[in-house]
């Protein structure tokens, strides 16, 4: 491939890999971030591969971003990494973010989740460019991921505005050829350009043209950023990462993301509109593509947010009543295009017959343990998004309640404030969803005189996302043992009343500590320790075995939600077995067997 470039190599790379390249390319000094599904890994390679950029987990996204932020200020180009869902979390730094002056570039790397079969379908981060009135970027393959990561810091410190670099899982998790500069010099990008960074209250103010809005000391801190968004909007019909392809007059696309290619593929005498920018549009582009032709669609994965923007600038397009979106739809396949937009085409129907299974836990894992207390007892108890959550599906029952990361100990505040003492509704949540925004809720319950019991599952890592560190871990980007933090001091500081720290896998153990603290008339923690199974490696017991002449297939322990509990047809039977190569042999599964069938 030629290329100008006595250096520059082929690589396959996934998108993940790519945006950290790009940020390597752009002079990024700082990355901050917090886990999630499916742009987890650009922190893992910004780490592993570049050591020239400082990378932190953050204690949830806000934090994450408001570190970016920070270091933005002071000149430096910074980017802060997270899912749709973690966006919700920081909209309020993004708020006062956006509008702002810009020194260092600020670029938010966001991973879509939308369409997944088990994931937040109702999500869609460019949202966030229309409620924000800032730039997203939207790449199609990992080539692009890589590019685009560098425009996004030139737009940023052109147009005085943070940025969202909008991956998604397709995106993420799909290798393809990046072309690369292997002699490349990495240096830092360094900005100081404006000494003041407000958020807009002041903006609004002189826009307002409020009485003494014109003194110096206002006008030094206004950043226009109505008129910054304006000029990008014209700039981007120029921009290269907009390509407009006129082909044939009869079908005209826009489009953006993975589905270009499907375009590309199913339709290749279609002219074409290939947005880069899909926030603000390039309206020049827009217009001269429906002038070419007969019949203008919109194709874009997610929410109908590009074919709303291109209506609102008065032009007719095609998009959600001839491609249904959610629930019907939310992510484009060749097979969708084809069906619709090609005569003839045949139609494709789904395989029938496949299993529909629900999720369960690893074997082994600590909130098996809680979640088959809580459901013996019959104890109401509020889940957080952790792995623990897999208990409020409906082959386990544990929880009766369940909301967003680090909602349980507020969840069950709420509702043991409105019962009264009649019972004590428990919160279950994981030691990274403590630390995210959980704390919060602790601090709240003990101020405002609280009596609910909490269960931290202390797994010593954010186990659901990969085993990522978490402040009170034993690892990580930038550990040191003294500034590891304890939860049980970090409680006992608070207020907490009544703390007891035990081990998982002592049952009897567990169960006793649960039950005294759900009784006791007082706030209380208690601090369920195993490290995860998964995460860690932990070396396994004698695994258990299910004696077949004493088991009556009740199913009892198939309601544990473990791993290894599988069922198995034999002789047109079915056997409740336990896979020994996964069995931890924690015993859990004895306990709910009331015929002794279950062994080790």
């Amino acid at each position: 491939m030629k290329t100008g470039n006595e250096f520059a190599a082929m690589k396959m790379m996934n998108g993940n890999e790519a945006v950290a390249r790009g940020a390597f390319e752009a002079g990024v000094k700082i990355a901050s971030g917090f886990p999630g599904t499916p742009s987890t890994e650009v922190m893992d390679y910004t780490n592993l591969k570049y050591p020239d950029i400082y990378c932190e987990w953050s204690t949830n996204e806000k934090v994450a971003l408001e570190v970016a932020i920070g270091a933005s200020f002071a000149g430096y180009r910074s980017m802060a990494i997270m899912k749709t869902v973690g966006l919700h979390v920081a909209a309020d730094a993004l708020g006062g973010a956006a509008g702002s002056q810009i020194n260092g570039g600020l670029v938010l790397v966001v991973g879509d989740d939308v369409g997944r079969i088990a994931g937040d379908d109702y999500n869609d981060c460019r949202h966030y460019g229309n409620m924000f009135n800032i730039p997203v970027l939207e790449p199609s393959d990992s080539q692009e991921a890589k590019d685009l990561m560098v425009k996004a810091f030139e737009i940023s410190e052109e147009y005085s505005t943070p940025v969202i670099l909008k991956i998604t899982s397709v995106t993420c998790k799909t290798t393809s050829r990046v072309v690369i500069d292997e002699e490349y010099n990495f240096q830092v990008r360094h900005r100081e350009k404006y000494p003041v960074s407000f958020s807009k209250v002041i903006m609004t103010t002189i826009m307002t043209k409020a009485k003494g809005s014109e003194h110096p000391k206002l006008t030094k801190c206004f950043n226009n950023f109505t008129a910054h968004m304006k000029r990008l909007a014209d700039d981007s019909n120029n921009f290269a990462i907009n390509k407009l392809e006129l082909n044939g007059t009869k079908i005209g696309i826009i489009t953006a993301g993975t589905p270009y290619y499907y375009v590309k593929e199913v339709l290749p005498e279609a002219s074409v509109l290939k947005l880069g920018l899909v926030m603000p549009l390039p309206e020049k582009q827009i217009r001269e593509l429906a002038e070419h032709v007969d019949k203008l669609y919109v194709i874009e994965d997610g929410h109908d947010i590009i074919e709303k923007n291109i209506k609102d600038l008065g032009v007719s397009v095609i998009g959600k009543e001839l491609f249904p979106r959610f629930p019907d739809m939310m992510r484009f396949t060749p097979d969708i295009i084809e069906e619709k937009l090609v005569p003839g085409a045949v139609k494709r129907t789904p395989m029938k017959d496949v299993p529909f299974r629900l999720p369960v836990s690893c074997a082994g894992c600590s909130h098996l343990f809680v979640s088959r207390i809580l459901k013996k007892h019959k104890i109401k108890a509020a889940a957080d998004v952790t792995c623990g959550l897999i208990g409020c599906f409906p082959h386990m029952e544990s929880y009766s309640l369940q909301k967003c990361m680090g909602s349980s100990i507020a969840l069950a505040h709420g509702y043991n404030k409105a019962k009264g003492q009649d019972e004590n509704f428990v919160a279950m949540i994981g030691d990274g969803g403590f630390w995210a925004t959980g704390i919060n809720g602790l601090m709240n319950l003990i101020f405002n005189n609280g009596q609910s019991t909490v269960i931290i599952v202390d797994n010593s890592c954010l186990a659901m996302t990969g085993g990522q560190h978490v402040a009170s871990s034993e690892f990580g980007f930038n550990y040191k043992p003294e500034n590891k933090l304890d939860i049980a001091k970090v409680c006992e500081a608070i207020g907490v009343s009544d703390i007891v720290s035990v081990d998982a896998y002592e049952f009897d153990n567990l169960e006793e500590s649960i039950l005294n603290s759900v009784n006791a008339k007082t706030n209380s923690v208690v601090i369920v320790k195993k490290p995860c199974v998964t995460k860690f490696k932990l070396p396994k017991a004698t695994p258990s075995y299910i004696d077949q002449d004493k088991c009556t297939k009740c199913r009892k322990c198939v309601g544990i939600g473990c791993l290894a509990i599988e069922s198995k047809t034999n002789d047109g039977l079915v056997d409740i077995v336990i896979n020994q190569d996964i069995c931890t042999g924690c015993g859990l599964c004895s306990t709910t067997c009331k015929f002794e069938a279950i062994k080790s």
